[in-house]
Order: C-alpha cells, then sequence, then structure tokens
C-alpha cells in the first residue's frame, strides 16, 4: 500500500483498494497503520464522494522521510534529497573530471553533497536510505563496479566507501545507471501503465535497461542489455535529442522490421531526461522501506 502511496502521491482509500484487490476495512486499517507509523497522511480531496462526507485521500509525508539519492555520471556527480512520493527536496551538481583512478575525489564530493543535504533538512525529517546510479558494470548481489570503461575503474568497492564518508550509518545500494533509469521511466516516466520497454540511454557512453513483466532483465549477474557493447557503428550523444531529429527514420525501420504481431509497439522520448538515473537511485534507496515500512523504521530509527 505504501508503494502505492508513494508513486500516486496522492490516491483515495477507493483508489487503493481498487488497485491492490483489498475490502475498504483492510484499507483503512493499513492506512490508520501508516498513519500512526508517520509515514502517511490522510485529508480531505477537495471533492465530496457521497452527501456530507468528503472524500479522503492519502498522501505521503515527504518532508519527514528522505533518502539521499546520487548519480554518478562520466562528466558530472549529482545528489538529491528526495522525499517520499518521489518529490526532489534539494538538490547538488558538480562537474567531474575526466580522468582515471578519482575513486576518492568523486566519493568525497558526494559524501560532502549528502552532509550538506542532511545538515539542510528538517530536525524532524529522517533519512530512510541511500541509492547512488553509477555509469559501469555493477555487480548485483552486491553492489561492486567491476568495470568502468570511461573512466578506467575496475573492480571497486564503491558503495561502502561511500557510506564511511557518509557517516550516516546506512548502507548505500548502487546499481547500473541504464537499468536504474528503465526502472524509472517504468514507475514515473514514459513506461507509466506498461509491463514491457525497452530503454537505451545516451550520455558520454551507451547503455540500456528493458524490463519484461514488469521486472528488469538482469541477465547474468547483472550486466544485462549493456548497448554500448553490442557495437553497430561508433557513436554516441543524447538519445532523446537525436531521436527528435531522426524520428520518421527510425519509425519507419521499426515498422519494416518489427514482427507483425508486434506492432502495438511504441516509440517515445524520456519523460524524466537527465534526471531518470537519479530518480531510479532514489526509488533503489526507498525500495527497503516499500518491501517493510515498519520493519525498516525500527531499523533505522535514531
Amino acid at each position: 500500500m505504501l508503494r502505492q502511496v508513494h508513486l500516486a502521491g496522492a490516491i483515495s482509500r477507493a483508489a487503493l483498494a481498487n488497485r491492490l484487490g483489498l475490502n475498504r476495512s483492510t484499507i483503512l486499517a493499513l492506512a490508520t497503520q501508516l498513519t500512526a507509523a508517520g509515514l502517511v497522511r490522510e485529508e480531505a480531496s477537495g471533492t465530496t464522494g457521497r452527501v456530507g462526507r468528503p472524500s479522503l485521500v492519502v498522501r505521503p509525508e515527504s518532508g519527514r522521510w528522505y533518502v539521499l539519492a546520487f548519480d554518478v555520471a562520466v562528466d558530472r556527480l549529482v545528489a538529491a534529497r528526495v522525499g517520499l512520493g518521489g518529490l526532489v527536496l534539494e538538490r547538488r551538481e558538480a562537474p567531474r573530471r575526466r580522468r582515471h583512478a578519482d575513486l576518492d575525489e568523486v566519493v568525497g564530493v558526494l559524501a560532502g553533497f549528502g552532509r550538506e543535504l542532511v545538515d539542510a533538512a528538517p530536525r524532524s525529517a529522517r533519512c530512510l536510505g541511500v541509492g547512488t546510479s553509477y555509469c559501469g558494470l555493477v555487480r548485483a548481489a552486491d553492489g561492486m563496479v567491476l568495470l568502468a570503461p570511461n573512466v578506467g575503474w575496475t573492480n571497486l568497492d564503491f558503495g561502502p566507501a561511500l557510506s564511511h564518508r557518509l557517516g550516516l550509518g546506512l548502507p548505500v545500494a548502487v546499481g547500473n545507471e541504464a537499468h536504474l533509469g528503465a526502472l524509472a521511466e517504468l514507475e514515473r516516466g514514459a513506461g507509466i501503465g506498461h509491463q514491457n520497454l525497452v530503454y537505451p540511454h545516451g550520455d558520454a557512453g551507451v547503455g540500456g535497461g528493458i524490463i519484461v513483466g514488469g521486472r528488469l532483465l538482469g541477465g547474468d549477474d547483472g550486466y544485462g542489455a549493456e548497448l554500448g557493447h553490442m557495437i553497430v557503428n561508433p557513436f554516441g550523444g543524447t538519445l532523446g535529442d537525436i531521436y527528435q531529429g531522426a524520428a520518421p527514420q527510425v519509425r519507419a525501420r521499426v515498422a519494416a522490421s518489427v514482427l507483425p504481431v508486434s506492432r502495438r509497439v511504441g516509440l517515445r522520448t524520456s519523460m524524466l531526461r537527465y534526471d531518470a538515473s537519479l530518480v531510479g537511485a532514489a526509488e533503489l534507496a526507498f525500495s527497503r522501506v516499500l518491501a517493510g515500512p515498519l520493519d525498516a523504521l525500527d531499523s533505522t530509527a535514531q
């Protein structure tokens, strides 16, 4: 239920019952639990469901609960404090010098940003988790960066290093930027309402993420859909911008090549644009809380 509120931002009890397939009394009980924990609040929607009785909506307590989200791109470092519900409350950004062996510098910049964001949060607010999008091959089992093709990193425990420098007592979850971008578009962008999605991600390099049946297709140990290493013709750039000028040609090629039974395939540019991987990092940080809200709150009690 908290996941539905997190993604919707504000949603009525009736809509929650419909989405989750639960009766109204169960929804009421769950809403009461989440309200008591301070994760959501209920308020009048401004419309009336029945005469004399306002319709209640459930909203996430975005100002009270947040995560830190980091995006390590080839040429920039981004940090944000993201409230429950996906609201970006504050952010920082710095250029990244394109050179080898910059682990200490990257971790130092991000840890500094993270501490600034925590210090700027209200005293009553609590950080629930930390998630990082990284531009490289990230092992799914433990988040280790096995290879960063554009900067020469290999076999680096980036997550633990950042966690130590942040000093929040929280682990840092790490995911591949294109995989997290695909998940972000599925839940908050161009893929809303769909279960299958192919997401090419173009920046200083090219990556990709594939969603099948609503789940990320990770491949062997999490390295699936590394489109930048499937060389067709040496190229790079920002795919969303390229598509704007090449849409007719791309559509014609799809129409000519797609199987007749798959004619429903649609082409859309990213709704989240350059923030797709940052949004995905925030969702990665929220995942533990959304899977078990009350247990997660107990484990992060301060």
